[in-house]
């Protein structure tokens, strides 16, 4: 260490009579700024390529999902149904309905001019009538063809407000449910046929079986879903109950067999029924805001269900959730849902958009 220590000498004197470094010259700020300009502009291309790569993966994430395209709008869409062979798509934005291709998305013909905003509607069996409810409560009947009203709104004593409509599967009958619980029509002929009293004053939804000879009626606010003999119009068999008892039914589906039903609720849960067992089976998923539409396939093998956040795929029977289309990640909210009639194509609202995808794509 003796030896090492006097070898090291103090220089400091030496070094502090040397002269500075000379300034860099005028040619030598150019070139670095030059260097320093190409740098930052291969950041910047660096970071665009980046980005434009990350916005091609979400793309292609997404298309994997099975999207399929979508239908923009000046004002938020509220309901949505296809017709039953799936040429057209009905829409409702504004006050008024449109008629679109659910593959090119070109406007067919005229507007149905409703004059208040949509929140429910329904198409015949045949496609030659769409039945519209309004925020200013009226329900109305309309000519597909020349996009007309037929006759005035519809009126049934007892009924103040309607939420939810639908029309049996031969086209024979138009049941709307609301305040004061689900009146009956004859469709063809206008004709009050009858008034379903709700168990608590009244009904959110409503629903009849393939063969048209039950109706379901989902309670406001106790949480129990009824079934009607159609005929009779009495209560066929004791209620449905697995809510919450001032829980809300906002939504029913039969599946083509009517041995299954669906129900979505204000809890958050969703449930299928077996009709013949009068056992059900639970669906919650991670939601967070009332159920308020459910689909189940024709072949009762598949749930889908849509609260404001989210588009949920379930496997029936079971509760493995197999795939999602939509999960809120911003301001926009789902509104409604359809399936097309050959169970392919699933429409999707998202605020003043409608978006198009592949079921089969969509499942996991």
């Amino acid at each position: 260490m003796c030896g090492v220590k006097a070898m090291l000498r103090d220089d400091s004197a030496e070094r502090a009579a040397e002269p500075p470094p000379p300034a860099p010259s005028a040619d030598n700020r150019a070139s670095f700024m030059i260097a320093a300009i190409a740098v930052l502009a291969m950041l910047a291309v660096t970071g665009v390529v980046l980005a434009v790569r990350s916005v091609g993966d979400a793309d292609d994430s997404r298309a994997a999902r099975g999207y399929q395209g979508e239908i923009d709008a000046t004002e938020s869409f509220r309901a949505v149904a296809f017709d039953p062979d799936g040429t057209w798509l009905f829409a409702a934005t504004g006050s008024s309905v449109e008629v679109r291709h659910p593959v090119t998305h070109r406007r067919d013909g005229a507007v149905f001019a409703v004059g208040a905003p949509v929140s429910a509607m329904a198409i015949s069996p045949d496609g030659r009538r769409l039945v519209t409810v309004s925020d200013d409560n009226a329900i109305r009947v309309w000519d597909v063809a020349t996009r007309q009203p037929v006759g005035e709104p519809l009126v049934a004593d007892g009924l103040r407000r309607a939420f939810s409509i639908a029309i049996s599967s031969d086209g024979t009958l138009l049941a709307a449910a609301g305040d004061g619980g689900t009146a009956l029509w004859n469709l063809a002929g206008r004709e009050f046929v009858g008034l379903l009293a709700g168990i608590n004053g009244s009904h959110s939804s409503v629903a009849f079986s393939p063969d048209g000879s039950r109706i379901a009626t989902g309670d406001t606010g106790g949480g129990t879903v009824t079934l009607w003999n159609t005929k009779t119009r009495q209560p066929d068999g004791e209620a449905l109950v697995a809510h919450d008892p001032g829980a809300p039914i906002n939504a029913l589906a039969f599946d083509h067999s009517g041995t299954l039903l669906a129900d979505g609720s204000g809890d958050f849960i969703a449930n299928v029924w077996n009709l013949v067992t009068r056992e059900h089976t639970q669906f919650t998923g991670n939601e967070l805001q009332p159920i308020h539409s459910v689909i189940l396939s024709d072949d009762g093998r598949t749930l889908i269900t849509a609260s404001l956040n989210a588009v949920r795929i379930y496997d029936v029977p079971g509760v493995a959730q197999v795939g999602q289309v939509f999960v809120k990640d911003g301001s926009d909210d789902c509104w409604d849902v359809a399936l097309s009639p050959n169970g392919d194509t699933l429409a999707v609202i998202r605020d003043h958009r409608i978006q198009f995808w592949s079921l089969a794509a969509a499942r996991k």
